[in-house]
């Protein structure tokens, strides 16, 4: 599975974010065709630091999961966004938040969510997540708001 992330694209901007949890719901939730549409209409990356949690994570999934992500990867359709953080490290978790706005880690507690939101404002970027304690809150919707960015939890097209 490293291979496979490290074999994506590497890319500084997208239109749509991909959180972890996401990616592994549109699978198993049968929407992977939705998802391919998204990536050929729309710029669709995912941090390095979500792509590091499905390597963590892909070996935990049930039945022929993993590979079907294996597969989708290997078409290449999202990019990789490198952020220099990897699952774990919680004091640089903190940190690249906090350098950003000290007032997220108010709204989102958990540093290692709250990575997305900074990348997402940085980048200007819509995130799609299935975090519903910490991401795709009312709190976290009302801070991007303001910069035009959505929190969404279902495809779009």
């Amino acid at each position: 599975m490293q291979e496979l992330v490290d074999s994506l694209d590497v890319c500084s901007g997208a239109e749509y974010l991909i959180d972890t949890c996401f990616l592994i719901h549109a699978f198993e939730a049968g929407k992977v065709h939705e998802l391919e549409a998204l990536c050929q209409q729309h710029k669709v990356a995912m941090s390095s630091f979500n792509l590091h949690e499905l390597v963590l994570k892909h070996h935990k999934l049930h039945g022929t999961l993993s590979h079907h992500i294996r597969d989708f990867l290997k078409k290449k359709m999202i990019s990789n966004i490198h952020i220099g953080i990897e699952p774990g490290e919680r004091f640089k978790e903190k940190d690249f938040v906090n350098q950003f706005d000290p007032k997220i880690l108010q709204i989102v507690r958990d540093p290692s969510d709250a990575i997305i939101l900074v990348l997402a404002l940085k980048l200007r970027a819509n995130i799609l997540t299935r975090d519903k304690h910490h991401l795709f809150t009312t709190g976290a919707e009302n801070y991007l708001h303001e910069y035009g960015i959505q929190v969404l939890n279902e495809l779009v097209h």
